[in-house]
């Protein structure tokens, strides 16, 4: 397969004003965001369907790690399959796959539940490779911070629409029609990126290998070189804290500070929404200055602040519980553009894809690790401290490694 090419700025910004990267960019976008979404919606609706599933709230952390594990799995495939049919089309069977196991959750049954976190957990798997592939066709190798923030809004625009909207159709309709609702989402962005897959996929390979080997070099390169290696191992800590925070968050505040679904979902909102503008201005920053030292202070802040959340209780006032929510999510739900970024900026020009896939199977370790360890330590100990303590040591040690890392290659 011919390497992947990285436009200079000329030539990109000729795409540009032939207006191939504006839907580019919306449908990386928007696309993603739509799986982050319903990924998001029972663990923001989990006090209200809870009880109709038969659980407790906290459990919603193995839902969690059940999408996580069918993210791990497509990851190993997801090279060959983007490579021989094209990023769009494989956007468009995410999304596929998004909506049919949103769908399944709104069933209320735990099997069907089960099945629909391992089909949106599949829908996970080529969602990054995938916008990777097509941002780094299009956009100057010096605005790829910022651009990867672009589409990396895609997690607190989910997130906003998951902590207010979701809550508020629930309160109305009941939190199986708010789960359908995102199902439809899902297919509506399928029928918007087929007007677009002709143009857009002219670099997909017919002869592709579909084989699981190429996910397991993925990961060997990874592994193979420092910088990326240590990127990836990075972002699982901080992976881990962003994976709690948003499955638990609403949770934690309705039992310990006794706030109502619909408060507790906005306090989520908020922090997603500020987080949008946030990722932009770190991508902004990162370019300016350094791309790992902004990446390994955002781990340092995030572990420090996440902490914090274990204190909220009954005495705290709202605004201050809305305060700690928006200064985690500054951190915490800020840092993927990034850290993509400095992957495509360390892989070889032909691995971009390859390097992308095999750093998102760490970041979807920790999706898989860390919800369902929270949930179980808080079972066996009946406090949330050992899972407080482990999740915000791993993410300051995660983003003190990024700085060494780039205070070495300073020098």
């Amino acid at each position: 397969m011919a390497a992947l090419r990285v436009l200079p700025a000329r030539e990109a910004t000729r795409y540009i004003k032939a207006n191939v990267m504006f839907p580019v960019v919306f449908l990386t976008l928007f696309s993603q965001a739509a799986i982050v979404l319903a990924s998001l919606a029972l663990p923001v609706l989990s006090p209200a369907a809870a009880p109709d599933i038969g659980v407790s709230a906290s459990a919603i952390g193995y839902f969690s790690s059940f999408i996580y594990l069918g993210a791990i799995s497509s990851s190993f495939i997801s090279i060959g399959y983007i490579n021989r049919f094209g990023g769009i089309r494989m956007l468009q069977a995410s999304l596929g796959l998004a909506a049919l196991g949103v769908a399944f959750v709104a069933s209320g049954q735990i099997t069907f539940i089960i099945a629909g976190a391992l089909l949106i957990g599949l829908s996970y798997g080529p969602a990054n490779p995938t916008s990777s592939r097509l941002l780094v066709r299009y956009v100057p190798r010096n605005l790829q911070n910022f651009y990867f923030s672009v589409k990396q809004t895609s997690v607190p625009v989910a997130g906003t629409l998951a902590g207010f909207a979701l809550p508020v159709i629930t309160a109305f309709a009941g939190w199986r029609v708010a789960c359908l609702l995102c199902a439809v989402a899902c297919v509506g962005l399928i029928v918007v990126a087929g007007v677009w897959r002709q143009e857009l996929d002219t670099d997909r390979d017919p002869m592709a290998s579909l084989s699981a080997a190429t996910g397991f070099r993925a990961i060997a390169l990874v592994l193979r070189q420092p910088r990326l290696r240590r990127i990836a191992l990075s972002s699982t800590a901080f992976a881990s804290l962003q994976f709690v925070y948003t499955s638990f968050f609403v949770a934690i505040v309705t039992q310990q500070a006794d706030l109502s679904l619909v408060v507790a979902g906005a306090a989520l909102s908020a922090a997603m929404a500020i987080s949008a503008g946030t990722r932009l201005f770190w991508g902004w920053i990162a370019d300016l200055f350094s791309g790992s030292s902004v990446l390994g202070l955002l781990g340092v802040g995030m572990g420090v602040l996440f902490f914090a959340l274990y204190f909220v209780d009954i005495s705290w006032p709202v605004a201050l519980i809305f305060g700690l929510s928006v200064a985690i999510g500054v951190t915490a739900v800020s840092w993927n553009g990034i850290f993509l970024s400095e992957i495509a900026r360390a892989a070889p020009a032909d691995k971009i894809t390859d390097a992308t896939a095999g750093s998102m199977v760490f970041v979807f370790a920790g999706g898989l690790v860390a919800p369902a360890t929270f949930s179980l330590l808080e079972r066996l100990t009946g406090d949330y401290l050992t899972g407080f303590l482990i999740v915000a040591a791993l993410a300051v040690i995660g983003g003190l490694t990024i700085l060494k890392q780039g205070a070495i290659a300073s020098h």
